[in-house]
């Protein structure tokens, strides 16, 4: 599933070549995946692209948007005469001829550049809001765990005397958003917390090394452009990240942790897969 990460770096590819772009067309395969009347947009130009939380927002003239989330399996490519780009969950829609069995959504611009919605399981959607509807939709979500608004204390308080798992909690998008499953499992193993700990259980020094790992592995996942895990699209330039080759404990089970060389373990917590520490994560 694309995280915050993944989602960030997007957003910043497609800010280098979207903005000035004029929408010719939107040729939607699947009605599921887009809500609104796309005929409102035909003739506008992209001002600008950027995100809140996991949702990419394409800013228009008019006062209108296109807010697109890529949810599991979903992906968000550009095309032109002379470059690909874009990412999201990595399958052979990168590399194969588009649009392909999976395009959802296709934006075509007056340049006959393309952006492609692509979507295996349609879990993801692309929406047309107005600005005062984008508010609304982004008021209910919690600041960005990389906003400087979270501190500890900020963090502390949302927690409160709550007795859910800690790992649970801060991947709830009302405490703090864009914390997903990788990102939770090696924030939590280089701050040295169980992720199964209640989160009243945790101290102020605690959540703040906490808050510090957090807002650092999702540092380092956007400066390396995300994760990629499937090993035959790490190298497809343009829509691959390179998180993978650091991570430090999700997907590494029988391995050794990077902090104190102890075995990492796997289990399910929330129905996710879990990885942490048996040995320094307490």
């Amino acid at each position: 599933m694309p995280e915050l990460p993944e989602v960030e770096t997007i957003v910043r590819k497609l800010q280098t070549v979207l903005p000035g772009k004029v929408i010719q067309k939107i040729v939607i395969f699947h009605p599921k995946s887009f809500i609104g009347d796309q005929q409102q947009l035909i003739g506008l130009p992209v001002v600008a692209v950027t995100r809140k939380a996991k949702i990419i927002r394409i800013h228009l003239t008019r006062e209108l948007n296109l807010l697109i989330h890529l949810k599991m399996t979903g992906q968000l490519i550009y095309a032109d005469d002379h470059q690909r780009l874009g990412g999201g969950h990595p399958t052979e829609d990168w590399v194969k001829e588009l649009p392909t069995k999976h395009t959802r959504v296709n934006i075509c611009f007056s340049d006959n550049s393309q952006l492609f919605f692509n979507d295996q399981r349609l879990f993801g959607w692309v929406k047309v809001q107005t600005d005062q509807e984008v508010a609304d939709t982004f008021a209910v979500l919690a600041p960005d765990i990389n906003d400087p608004q979270v501190t500890a204390a900020y963090l502390a308080a949302k927690l409160g005397k709550r007795s859910q798992a800690i790992k649970q909690l801060i991947m709830d998008t009302t405490i703090v958003s864009g914390v997903g499953n990788i990102y939770a499992c090696d924030a939590l193993n280089l701050a040295q917390i169980h992720p199964e700990r209640p989160a009243k259980s945790l101290s102020l020094a605690e959540i703040e090394r906490l808050v510090v790992a957090t807002k650092s592995v999702i540092q380092q996942g956007i400066e390396l452009g995300g994760t990629t895990f499937d090993g035959k699209y790490v190298n497809v330039d343009g829509l691959a990240g390179n998180y993978q080759s650091v991570v430090r404990v999700y997907g590494r089970e029988g391995q050794a942790c990077l902090h104190c060389h102890g075995t990492i373990v796997k289990t399910k917590l929330g129905g996710r897969g879990t990885y942490f520490c048996s040995q320094c994560q307490i």
